[in-house]
């Protein structure tokens, strides 16, 4: 668990560099592919990594193990872009009144929500991948410990959007997402 922690921190810390890619975003309906401050190797190398676990801890199938890693970055797109969705909607909402304040309540809750939203559904589909690949994983256990954490974690996205400082997000979630999932390998 102690080495997937650390290849967690050390994905986490490599999607905070700037992206290589340039902005990429689909419209009608907007989805954001790759952005400032949400780029899309954090996916990329996210999954990669777990597909390297999944190799040396679970079955050497190479299929599964990049479908792992695709799922993880189709999560990846979907936290991302649920989060936005979520964000905008609340911030656009007259939940909370129109007096003095609420807006700034509502910006609060709507990082808040869209963070346990994205956390989730990252993990949902990062467990999901490496379910497929490694029976160990399929418990409800494993997966109860993956999805906590990963919803958990989520909380972060506000603290990162707020000091605009995605090492805030990125090295944790991805940390304990990876020992999650080395939890659940090393249970048979």
């Amino acid at each position: 668990m102690l080495l997937a922690a650390a290849l967690g921190i050390a994905t986490g810390l490599f999607s905070t560099l700037p992206s290589p890619l340039p902005d990429v975003r689909l419209s009608d309906p907007e989805i954001i592919i790759n952005a400032e401050g949400i780029p899309l190797h954090a996916g990329i190398v996210f999954g990669a990594m777990l597909a390297g676990l999944l190799w040396f801890w679970s079955e050497r199938d190479f299929g599964k193990c990049v479908l792992a890693a695709g799922l993880t970055l189709i999560g990846w797109l979907t936290a991302v872009n649920t989060a936005n969705d979520v964000m905008s909607g609340i911030v656009a909402s007259d939940l909370l009144g129109t007096t003095q304040g609420a807006k700034g309540s509502r910006e609060v809750l709507g990082w808040l929500v869209a963070g346990l939203a994205g956390g989730l559904i990252g993990a949902g589909f990062t467990a999901c991948g490496v379910s497929i690949a490694a029976p160990s994983t399929r418990r409800a256990s494993a997966w109860a410990l993956i999805l906590g954490l990963g919803t958990l974690l989520g909380l972060l996205l506000y603290p990162a959007a707020r000091f605009d400082a995605g090492v805030l997000l990125f090295v944790p979630w991805q940390a304990a997402v990876a020992a999650s999932i080395a939890y659940g390998l090393s249970r048979t």
